[in-house]
């Protein structure tokens, strides 16, 4: 998934605010855009850790990290 489609997959997120949507990645991710804290909350289900973005730049990045990790021939 690139860049562009991540934000306007986060911009959906937003414009359904008054609707639960969770996406999940089974294995890896779920994410959720949070209308009462106005922020994307990002878990890592390996790990259980939550992790809160207040804007679809940084969301958008994280996203893009955890889903097109470096391969090691890039390092």
């Amino acid at each position: 998934m690139n860049i562009i489609e991540i934000k306007k997959m986060l911009r959906t997120l937003i414009q359904y605010e008054n609707t639960n949507i969770t996406h999940v990645i089974p294995g890896l991710i779920e994410l959720v855009y949070s209308k009462g804290t106005q922020s994307f909350q990002l878990t890592t289900l390996a790990d259980g850790i939550i992790s809160p973005y207040y804007n679809i730049e940084s969301a958008s990045e994280a996203l893009y990290v955890i889903l097109n990790p470096l391969k090691e021939e890039d390092l």
